[in-house]
Order: structure tokens, then C-alpha cells, then sequence
């Protein structure tokens, strides 16, 4: 056992283990995962990151959440509720239509545009509500945006009445490899007051945790 323990004190050390503040228990950090060139799970990445949407979601009072890109859809990691009686019901593990969701939206920006064609090929796009892209080129279109922006955003193309933000999480050798959100459902709040309401707060969240998973500490 001192061995085992001497072991773990020099990896923890070293960088490549760390320790649970609360259950005292060890798990694999990114700098681990890295050396075994594999992607993180997606439960390493929501262990990260729910902190910190837990954080933003009781500074900006909506729900929060995170997801990763499965094919043409998305599943959800992460759904943080803020304290309202109205929030959205989202159960973790589930999936949604990427091209309608902003998450979605921010992942599907990160593919070759061919690579969309042909999922849209192979399921078309369905439409949800009036403002439901169905267009392929329509859609391209709008996630060449996202990429140049940064940001994604939905607006009511899912359900009507439900509009969210969503901002890109980099692992180490600068991939985008889930991406997080603010979800609100209130009426009358409009997609141009939550980008000035939330974004900012949005893209600090999604810069804290893509630290964490270590993007911006290779200097090759």
C-alpha cells in the first residue's frame, strides 16, 4: 500500500492524476489522456465543466447545460436548472436535432461542410417550428457564421418559446470537443437580449473549463 500511495503522490504531482476535494477519490487528468492520445469521456468533461455552469447558472437565473455531437444529433451531458418555476426539461443523456439546437449548431460548425451534406443526405433535416432551418444550404450558411463569431444561437427552432446560446469547449490540441449553453424559456426575452445579457458571461464559462481540459497551456 505505501508503494501504491507513493505512486499516486508522484503522478498527482506530476500532473497526471488528481484528487476529488470532496470524495477524496483520484481520476485521470487531461494531461493523462493526452499522452494516451484518446479523447476524453464525456463524463471527464461534465465533471469539469459542472462547476462552472452550476456557477453560471445561478449568476444568470437560466438553465445552463452541456452536450456532444453524436452524428446528426446531440447528447446531452449536463443540464444545470436555475431557481425558477418555468425552466427547460432536459434529462441528461438525452438526444436532440443538432441542426435545431444551438449546441448542436456550435458542433456541426466544426465539421467539413461535405460532412453535413451527407448527414442531411442520409436523414433530412426535420423541421420542428417555423424557424426551424431545413435548408442545407441555409443551414451551411449559418454555421459558417458560428465559426466566425465563436457563438451559436437557437431561436425557438427546437419548441417555440425555447431559445439558448451556445459557446465551443477546446481540449489541449485546440479541437472543439463539446460545446455548452444557456437555455431560456421565459416570453418576451429576446435572442438579441441574450446575447447582451449572457453571452459574455457564456464565453468566459466556456474559456474557464477549456483551461481546465488544457487548451492554451501546449506552446509548441
Amino acid at each position: 500500500m505505501p508503494t501504491t500511495l507513493r505512486l499516486i503522490r508522484t503522478l498527482e504531482e506530476a500532473g497526471y492524476v488528481r484528487q476529488d476535494a470532496d470524495t477524496k477519490r483520484y481520476r485521470l487528468s487531461w494531461k493523462m489522456l493526452q499522452l494516451q492520445d484518446v479523447t476524453a469521456s464525456i463524463i471527464d468533461y461534465a465533471d469539469l465543466a459542472r462547476p462552472h455552469l452550476e456557477d453560471l447558472a445561478t449568476t444568470l437565473g437560466e438553465d445552463t447545460g452541456m452536450a456532444v455531437l453524436e452524428d446528426h444529433e446531440v447528447r446531452h451531458a449536463i443540464r444545470v436548472s436555475a431557481s425558477r418555476i418555468i425552466s427547460a426539461n432536459v434529462r441528461p443523456g438525452s438526444l436532440y436535432p443538432a441542426h435545431a439546437t444551438a449546441m448542436g449548431k456550435m458542433l456541426l460548425a466544426q465539421l467539413d461542410p461535405d460532412e453535413v451534406r451527407q448527414m442531411a443526405a442520409r436523414r433530412p433535416l426535420e423541421r420542428f417550428t417555423s424557424t426551424t432551418l431545413t435548408d442545407v444550404a441555409r443551414l451551411l450558411d449559418q454555421l459558417r457564421q458560428v465559426a466566425r463569431q465563436g457563438y451559436a444561437v437557437s431561436d425557438a427552432e427546437w419548441e417555440p418559446g425555447l431559445r439558448s446560446l451556445a459557446a465551443p469547449l477546446y481540449r489541449r490540441d485546440g479541437h472543439v470537443v463539446a460545446a455548452v449553453c444557456v437555455v431560456v424559456v421565459r416570453p418576451g426575452v429576446t435572442m438579441r437580449a441574450m446575447e447582451r445579457d449572457f453571452l459574455p458571461a457564456l464565453l468566459h464559462a466556456a474559456r474557464a473549463i477549456s483551461a481546465e481540459l488544457g487548451y492554451g497551456s501546449c506552446k509548441e
